[in-house]
C-alpha cells in the first residue's frame, strides 16, 4: 500500500515591493493553518515515511511547522528547488521515483500544480483549487511507486484547515 499526501502551502503574504515571490513568507493565519493541518494529519495517522518540500519561503515554512507538529525529524526532509512551482508532470515523476521501501510520501508543493495532479491520479474527482494548507491523501494498493497512474488513486482524505 502507497499513500500519497500532496500538502499546499500554507496562506501566504504578498511581500514587499519587488519582494521575489520565492521569498514570501507566511501570514500569521497561515502559521495557524499549519498547526490546525498537522495536528489532523497526526491525529489521523497519516503522519508520513518521508517528506519533499518546495524551497519556497512558504513552503519551507509550512514544512518546517508541519515537521514540528508531527514529531518528523526536520533533518529528514528532502528539499527540492524543482518542486518551486512546479506542473502535475514534475510532481508525479517526484512520487514515482520515491524509495519504495517508503509507504507513505508528503510533497508540499504549490498550486495549480497540485490540484491538477490530485484530479490526475484520482478516477472521479476533480479539484478545483486546493485552499492553502489543504492535504489531499490518496492511496493505493501496489507495492512500487512507479505503480501509480491516472486515475488508479482512492482519495482516502480531504484535510483543511480549520482556521
Amino acid at each position: 500500500m502507497k499513500t500519497l499526501l500532496l500538502i499546499r502551502h500554507a496562506e501566504a503574504g504578498w511581500g514587499d515591493f519587488g519582494q521575489a515571490d520565492i521569498k514570501r513568507s507566511l501570514t500569521e493565519r497561515g502559521m495557524q493553518q499549519v498547526h490546525d493541518i498537522a495536528n489532523s494529519i497526526r491525529d489521523k495517522n497519516l503522519v508520513p515515511d518521508a517528506m519533499f518540500s518546495s524551497t519556497a519561503k512558504r513552503a519551507e515554512m509550512t514544512t518546517q511547522i508541519l515537521a514540528d507538529n508531527m514529531g518528523f525529524p526536520i533533518e529528514k526532509v528532502l528539499w527540492r528547488k524543482e518542486l518551486y512551482l512546479a506542473e502535475a508532470d514534475m510532481l508525479l515523476t517526484t512520487a514515482e521515483q520515491a524509495d519504495d521501501e517508503l509507504q507513505s510520501l508528503a510533497i508540499i508543493a504549490h498550486n495549480p500544480g497540485l490540484s491538477e495532479l490530485a484530479s490526475h491520479l484520482l478516477p472521479h474527482e476533480t479539484m478545483h483549487g486546493m485552499a492553502p494548507a489543504t492535504a489531499v491523501v490518496i492511496t493505493w494498493d501496489v507495492e512500487h511507486w512507479s505503480d501509480i497512474s491516472a486515475g488508479t488513486g482512492t482519495l482516502s482524505a480531504y484535510l483543511c484547515p480549520d482556521a
